[in-house]
Order: structure tokens, then sequence, then C-alpha cells
């Protein structure tokens, strides 16, 4: 697994502790989160065969790296 900054890590699990990641639905491909920001909801999903998270916010578009949504999305799957 890649290394998580102190940052994202403290925000990540701040967002999972206050509530705000939701488990959409799992289906046999994919599972679906929503977890709700600063400022807005992002969705998180997390692709089983890849076993790979992806996110619709800015920084993991434009940096390719985990996101604190993803980590939270990650914990309260219990992946990590």
């Amino acid at each position: 697994m890649e290394k998580l900054s102190k940052e994202i890590i403290k925000k990540g699990k701040s967002l999972l502790k206050s509530g705000k990641v939701t488990k959409d639905f799992d289906t046999e491909k994919r599972i679906y989160f929503t977890v709700k920001g600063e400022s807005e909801k992002h969705s998180v999903i997390f692709e089983k065969e890849k076993k790979e998270f992806k996110c619709d916010c800015k920084f993991n578009s434009l940096h390719h790296k985990k996101c604190s949504h993803i980590l939270a999305a990650m914990l309260k799957e219990k992946v990590i």
C-alpha cells in the first residue's frame, strides 16, 4: 500500500468517526460509498477484481493517490 500523509490519515479517520461514510450498495464487482467531505459529497468505488479504490474528488483525479475519502471507505470496509 502506498504511504499516506499524516494529514490524509487524520482526515480519513475523522470522516469515519464522525459518521460521514455510507456504504450505499455492494454488487458482485463493486462496492459503492458516499463520503461527505468538508464542502461536498464524494463517490468512492471499490473495484473488487482489481482490489482498487477510486474517488471522484479533485485530489484523487489530479494526483492519482489515495485521498482521505478513499481511506475513510477503506476503514469502513475494514480493508486495512
